[in-house]
């Protein structure tokens, strides 16, 4: 399992992304990825931080190790969407792509919630003794903690103590990208069951009424269709996701 070695930022995601086109070398941009990262000391600092972000955002799951910028589904969308408008599908993808930020955020979300504060000793402490693994355990809770501060959910109040500010509001543009991005990210599948989605996955936001927006974009995004214990959407090849699209039949519903 790959570990989470750095906190992130959304203003450092979105900013890579405008700087790169799919098939650029990543190593021509170091520079410039550098110059984002300004506030933090030492090369071998930003470096590490140029690793986490290019992995999840500027790669795709096959090609991890790749040299040069994968497409991604994020990248059309920050070209596409001021960062304000997008920030809960920055964490929401990384989620997606990140099997030990899942596995943390199921602990998170079975021990406390969104209602209690956040002891870090005792959940660092149930984490190792569920995977073992102390130092990935560790330093990924660690991480994990330091990039929901920087969204603006958890606020730190000692040490070792972390209360929850705000969740992330989610209108019906991030909705609809969010089942997509589960579709394709996390279940690897064009058809999906809305009432086996997991709760935990949407910790770290306020969520509309999904059922509701399924049906409303049915025939335009998707095919939804309801049966006994089901409610289904399927992402037909026919509805093209291309963000241009996308944003024209969204419209101005998106931001609602």
């Amino acid at each position: 399992m790959i570990g989470f070695d750095r906190p992130l930022k959304p203003l450092w995601i979105h900013k890579f992304i405008q700087l790169v086109e799919v098939g650029d070398s990543l190593s021509d941009h170091t520079d410039a990825f550098d110059t984002v990262l300004w506030e933090l000391d030492g090369k071998e600092g930003k470096r590490k931080v140029r690793t986490v972000l290019s992995r999840y955002f500027l790669k795709s799951a096959k090609n991890s190790h790749s040299k040069i910028v994968d497409h991604t589904p994020l990248i059309d969308i920050c070209k596409r969407y001021p960062l304000e408008d997008i920030k809960p599908l920055l964490l929401y993808y990384l989620l997606m792509r990140s099997q030990v930020l899942r596995i943390l955020t199921r602990m998170i979300y079975e021990l406390y919630g969104v209602e209690k504060d956040i002891n870090y000793l005792f959940l660092r402490k149930k984490i190792i003794e569920r995977f073992g693994d102390r130092d990935i355990s560790s330093r990924s809770l660690r991480n994990l903690l330091g990039t929901l501060m920087n969204f603006d959910i958890l606020r730190k109040n000692s040490s070792n103590k972390y209360s929850w500010h705000r969740l992330l509001n989610v209108n019906k543009m991030n909705a609809c990208y969010i089942l997509r991005l589960y579709s394709e990210e996390y279940k690897k599948s064009p058809l999906i069951n809305l009432e086996e989605i997991e709760n935990y996955l949407f910790l770290y936001f306020r969520m509309p009424d999904i059922s509701r927006i399924a049906r409303e974009y049915d025939g335009k995004l998707w095919e939804y269709s309801i049966r006994i214990n089901q409610k289904t959407i399927l992402f037909d090849s026919d509805y093209s996701w291309n963000v241009e699209r996308v944003y024209h039949i969204l419209g101005k519903s998106a931001s609602k």
